[in-house]
């Protein structure tokens, strides 16, 4: 095996135990707050200041990594993080414990521009969706991972216990990401001037403001406020796990199969509109279901919108951008979208401690039924101005 297929098999492995330590106690993080007297609404602002430190660390760790800071350097920080937020979760298993550890897990959750980029660059530019959807798919493995563990384990060890896992995940993955080499040391030099420019782009814009649905739904279902859902339906502890690992099961599925040729020839055009019809479909059967049993099968529609809609949106915010401004780009893409992920749960906290889990809900349904419109509307256009750019062509040969 040469040495870049190594480095790459060693980057997705690294990807999986990341992504384990920031999700294994995902699935009771919800219910443990809700089981020792958190009130809904600061438990909605406990689990978004995950995403807060996100939006603004993001694009600075991005900016940092193209202007020639590298990133293994950022890829050991992240990663150190993580072990650190689950040691504060050990040592203070409370409200403040949680929101303090949570803002850790965000700041080492930026570290995922790096692995992302770093990945990304040993593959061509014209293969940048199958690179999205299989490191993706490692994504949602190690959280597939976590989630297992913490269903097997969390009725017999605790949530304690759990985030002693967590913690030992981030100290092996410390001292595991000292045998990354940066591959991209002689890259092109770029200056801060042309990554501002980057802000100008409004296909980047849109496409991060569509993921900011995506994922702040996400965040505020399949990651907390679903399991509550099974739980107020009487579901026991595995049954709550089960949920979480059907999603995640299919998460991985879809994720690797959207990198795949015959789905990508579906085009984004399709899947993005889809992908939001689906989970806003999801968001309004939830809270209708009767039995546990019968949320298992919404989870599916989740993870449809995880696997294809989220890799479309990644590809499609970085159409046209050169490797090099990569990291950035990236940056803004996920800081945008981490708005979503600290604004969602929050939002649907209150409308839970107000008014009832439903409305929250279908709030949600609603904001993903506006990013579907819009979607449409946006490749409607593209492709008038494709059509128009054709004729005028044609013309120009007639003439």
């Amino acid at each position: 095996m040469n040495r870049k297929k190594q480095q790459m098999r060693w980057i997705l492995i690294l990807v999986c135990l990341f992504w384990f330590g920031q999700y294994v106690y995902i699935p009771y993080q919800t219910t443990y707050l809700t089981g020792i007297g958190v009130p809904a609404d600061i438990t909605g602002i406990v689990i978004g200041a995950y995403g807060f430190v996100q939006i603004l660390f993001r694009v600075p760790a991005g900016m940092i990594a193209d202007m020639g800071g590298g990133h293994k350097k950022i890829i050991a920080m992240g990663i150190c993080c993580v072990g650190v937020a689950s040691l504060i979760r050990v040592l203070f298993p409370n409200a403040p414990g949680f929101f303090a550890a949570n803002l850790f897990s965000g700041l080492g959750a930026c570290a995922w521009i790096s692995f992302m980029v770093y990945y990304m660059g040993f593959y061509e530019a014209d293969s940048l969706q199958n690179a999205t959807g299989k490191i993706i798919a490692a994504n949602n493995a190690g959280v597939l991972l976590g989630f297992v563990t913490s269903a097997a384990l969390y009725a017999h060890i605790g949530m304690r216990t759990i985030c002693m896992l967590s913690f030992l995940a981030g100290a092996a993955g410390t001292v595991m990401s000292l045998r990354v080499q940066e591959h991209m040391a002689g890259k092109e030099t770029v200056r801060l001037s042309e990554l501002t420019g980057l802000f100008r782009r409004k296909r980047l814009w849109f496409f991060s403001l569509l993921a900011l649905l995506q994922q702040g739904v996400q965040m505020a279902t399949c990651m907390s406020f679903t399991v509550q859902v099974a739980e107020d339906l009487g579901a026991e502890k595995w049954q709550e796990g089960m949920a979480s690992i059907i999603y995640i099961i299919f998460a991985v599925l879809f994720s690797y199969l959207s990198g795949m040729k015959m789905f990508a020839r579906a085009g984004h055009c399709r899947i993005v509109p889809a992908g939001f019809l689906v989970q806003a479909l999801y968001c309004i059967l939830i809270p209708n279901m009767k039995t546990v049993w019968a949320v298992y099968p919404c989870q599916v529609l989740a993870a449809f919108a995880m696997g294809f809609l989220f890799t479309s949106l990644t590809s499609e915010s970085m159409e046209g951008i050169p490797g090099k401004y990569y990291s950035t780009v990236m940056g803004i893409f996920q800081a945008v979208y981490a708005v979503g992920m600290t604004v969602f749960p929050m939002a649907v906290g209150q409308l839970r401690g107000r008014y009832s889990m439903r409305a929250g809900f279908y709030f949600m349904a609603a904001c993903l039924l506006v990013g579907a419109v819009s979607s449409l509307m946006f490749y409607w256009k593209e492709l008038r101005r494709i059509i128009g750019h054709s004729s005028g062509k044609i013309r120009t040969k007639k003439l």
